[in-house]
């Protein structure tokens, strides 16, 4: 009887004993960390983190699209020629032919004839394009009506409209856009001077001009070449 009770007490303290070694390595376990996963190499393999660099980097705002204006006016000062050459003297004729609503070819006639469109050309007392006398030349400037000259010149071309791009790091970019018409108008301004010299070339022209069209102290008939 005291045999069987013995072996009962060894086998239920044989049972406790297992009972908590089982316990005793799951406690083990829940407090180990957990190890990161490894690949075939046994490299830990994490997920990528994004850098400073992507995370700072600027995004665009705005885009602006900047056409050129279709008309585009240049204003220059200029002074008006006194010593033009026979191809600038042809140009001044021009002008004044359509400032005074002149014939320029009659005009031109007349200068050609006179000088041969050459500003320093002289024959005794009469001198400069028109041949003018220092009387007669003095009359001219004396009932001039302006002293003002304006040339306007056109021409078309292309030009490229702007792109301007805004990013949010206040950086900005201007990029190269399409191409667009453009009337380019330059518009040159000058005076004749006050007191000119008697063979001011622009001067010279200026009164002939308003002796064709009758507004001049100066008569066209004084001119033995016609017009």
């Amino acid at each position: 009887m005291n045999t069987r009770m013995n072996e009962r007490g060894g086998r239920l303290r044989l049972a406790v004993l297992v009972a908590s070694v089982g316990i005793l390595a799951m406690l083990s376990l829940a407090a180990t960390p957990a190890r990161p996963d490894t690949g075939s190499g046994g490299t830990t393999t994490t997920a990528p983190q994004p850098t400073s660099t992507e995370a700072s980097a600027p995004h665009v705002v705005k885009v602006e699209t900047r056409r050129p204006a279709r008309r585009k006016v240049v204003r220059r000062r200029f002074r008006p020629w006194a010593k033009p050459s026979p191809s600038n003297v042809r140009k001044i004729i021009r002008i004044e032919g359509r400032r005074w609503h002149v014939s320029a070819s009659g005009l031109a006639r007349r200068v050609y004839c006179e000088s041969k469109f050459q500003w320093s050309a002289g024959n005794g007392q009469y001198r400069g394009l028109l041949q003018f006398s220092p009387s007669t030349f003095s009359r001219g400037m004396g009932s001039i009506r302006t002293r003002t000259v304006k040339i306007v010149r056109k021409r078309v071309r292309r030009v490229r409209e702007a792109r301007v791009v805004h990013y949010s790091d206040g950086h900005v970019e201007r990029r190269r856009g399409k191409r667009r018409r453009q009337v380019l108008v330059r518009v040159y301004r000058g005076r004749i001077p006050r007191r000119p010299s008697i063979t001011h070339g622009w001067a010279q022209v200026r009164i002939g001009a308003q002796a064709l069209r009758g507004v001049s102290a100066v008569s066209s008939s004084e001119w033995s070449c016609g017009a």
